[in-house]
């Protein structure tokens, strides 16, 4: 990356999009999750049925923050541990904490669910890897799997591919390789090619990295005309989405589903922020919902599936628009409570004993790198 170490603080505009994200996932579940799909207001049934896309933006600003962080892990000496580690401990804790308490669930039945090899394949975070168990056990976990696989490659990315030119070339490759593995890819392997695959996700993840090269080079044009590139790039985005969600843009031809032009979008609002940062996107409570993002996303399916009954009543006593308002009320009601708790005690705790055990990795390194030093010296006198 071309990033130096003060690039690392975390940035509001970050955490207000994954705010934004998660919420916009939750949107678009409360809607698609039961069977059959609540009826919402015809007006905004387009936007609501393409709130699965806020995972494309969860994936490029993973890379985008990635790129942020990565001189952090570089200047500690050890970066390959600084960033496995990290990542373990911002990922595994809720991660497993949720799938111990569905595998429970799930066992506890007269005839359990899950057999050894799924729930292994599950604990082992790579899950990615499994064709029969590549969506995971976990409800929307199958982007926790592409991002494993993500972080396995982006130190490579970080340390082969640097600068903007080497990106955009990756970019290209990348799109490339995704076309042949959605079609081309041998049985075995065909599941790396499919929507919840490394291969089908990758360019979205490259895009991230892009992105934080064209942000390093744009936050430096002069500040008279920041305010206005900033703007203009938060609408391009915005209007992209809107044209693509309502139909007014085709789908690109190798994709056929919109999934990289929305990404691309995302892009452009991400950018448009951070150089213009808009505070009706990006608040305190937009970056309250940021900072207990991963909580939001994991934490609601679990509770908004266990609401059908709810949704059935509100349903039955309401119009059609009244009651999805009703519904996604209710659900936020509760899954935003429960998910500042997960974030308290599961996730803080998690990141806390991530950095601990990296600190008593760098003493014990420390102290093996003296000791040749002091044996060298000799005795004293």
């Amino acid at each position: 990356m071309s990033a130096t170490p003060e690039l690392s603080p975390r940035l509001p505009q970050l955490d207000a999009l994954r705010g934004l994200a998660a919420l916009y996932v939750i949107v678009y579940h409360v809607m698609a999750m039961p069977e059959p799909d609540l009826a919402v207001p015809g007006a905004i049934a387009p936007a609501v049925g393409m709130g699965g896309s806020g995972v494309a933006l969860f994936f490029v600003m993973s890379a985008f923050s990635l790129c942020l962080t990565w001189p952090r892990h570089a200047a500690t000496g050890l970066p390959l541990r600084s960033f496995y580690l990290s990542r373990l401990a911002r990922i595994a804790p809720l991660m497993l904490a949720l799938l111990t308490l569905m595998v429970v669930k799930d066992q506890c039945r007269a005839l359990p669910l899950r057999g050894w090899e799924e729930v292994l394949w599950n604990y082992s975070l790579l899950f990615g890897l499994s064709a029969p168990w590549q969506h995971g056990i976990v409800m929307g976990s199958w982007t926790i799997g592409v991002e494993m696989l993500f972080y396995v490659l982006f130190p490579l990315i970080a340390i082969a591919a640097r600068g903007l030119w080497r990106q955009l070339a990756l970019l290209a490759a990348s799109f490339v390789l995704a076309s042949w593995a959605m079609h081309g890819l041998p049985a075995p392997i065909a599941h790396l090619g499919a929507h919840a695959g490394l291969l089908r996700q990758l360019p979205v993840f490259v895009l991230g990295c892009v992105l934080f090269e064209l942000w390093l080079r744009l936050r430096e044009a002069p500040a008279q005309h920041r305010p206005a590139l900033g703007a203009g790039l938060s609408l391009a985005g915005l209007g992209g989405l809107g044209a693509l969600f309502y139909g007014l843009l085709p789908p690109i031809p190798v994709i056929g589903d919109g999934w990289y032009l929305a990404s691309l979008f995302y892009g452009l609002l991400l950018l448009g922020l951070l150089l213009a940062s808009n505070r009706w996107l990006v608040n305190r409570l937009t970056c309250f919902f940021g900072t207990i993002s991963y909580s939001l996303y994991l934490v609601h399916p679990f509770l908004v599936s266990r609401l059908y009954g709810a949704f059935a009543r509100f349903y039955a006593e309401w119009p059609p628009g009244v009651a999805y308002f009703a519904c996604l009320a209710l659900s936020l009601a509760l899954t935003v409570p429960a998910s500042w708790l997960t974030y308290r005690w599961i996730e803080k705790p998690g990141i806390r004993l991530g950095h601990r055990l990296f600190a008593r990795l760098r003493e014990r390194r420390r102290q093996a790198r003296a000791l040749p030093a002091q044996a060298a010296a000799g005795p004293a006198g």
